[in-house]
């Protein structure tokens, strides 16, 4: 009898300290997966053109057939989901905001992302460590268009404006801010190269 409360001792004991350790590390863990992911060229710009010249990647993937979103500083390879609701994200991949415009157009594309994280399910949960001029790109119907970030805010969750339209192609990207809550968005803005090459012209 004493042997067995001995041993239910040592396994709760065990079971204790082991929750306690993921309690500690829990709120770490994306931030340490994250050190450790593959950061090299092709793997940060997988697909050939300007974004793949621009971090140095030699890979020889074409262009995706579907629409996606890379963002090398990040690790994003993901596809943009067109969709009525923002639902068809619950697994993963980002969403284009159905009221905005299409990144061909000379409008506001606005592309949504959940900042969940685990279960294989990439998603926006780094977009804070994204830099003003950092590039990335979106890949629309077999066209590459390449961005770079001009500007990185947070919002209130109220604030409506940042999906208004534009005169000029812009890319606004937002998730939600803190993490695991919707109180704000973290919204990065971006302008196509191409205009903005031609503007120092």
């Amino acid at each position: 009898m004493r042997l067995t409360h001995r041993r239910f001792n040592n396994v709760l004991s065990f079971i204790v300290i082991a929750l306690g350790l993921y309690i500690a590390i829990a709120p770490f863990w994306p931030s340490i997966v994250f050190i450790f992911q593959d950061k090299s060229p092709e793997t940060r710009a997988p697909y050939v053109g300007q974004l793949a010249d621009s971090e140095g990647s030699t890979t020889n993937k074409d262009i995706p057939t579907d629409n996606r979103i890379v963002i090398p500083s990040i690790q994003i390879d993901e596809p943009i989901v067109e969709s009525n609701s923002i639902t068809a994200i619950h697994d993963g991949g980002t969403w284009r905001r159905p009221n905005t415009a299409i990144p061909t157009d000379e409008n506001n594309t606005v592309i949504v992302g959940h900042r969940w994280f685990g279960n294989d399910i990439s998603t926006f949960y780094h977009l804070d460590k994204v830099n003003i001029g950092d590039k990335l790109a979106v890949y629309w119907e077999g066209e590459e268009i390449v961005y770079e970030v001009t500007e990185s805010k947070v919002v209130d969750a109220t604030a409506t404006e940042i999906e208004a339209a534009t005169a000029e192609k812009q890319l606004t990207i937002y998730t939600c801010d803190p993490i695991w809550t919707a109180k704000n968005r973290l919204v990065l803005v971006a302008k196509p190269i191409e205009n903005m090459e031609a503007a120092t012209l």
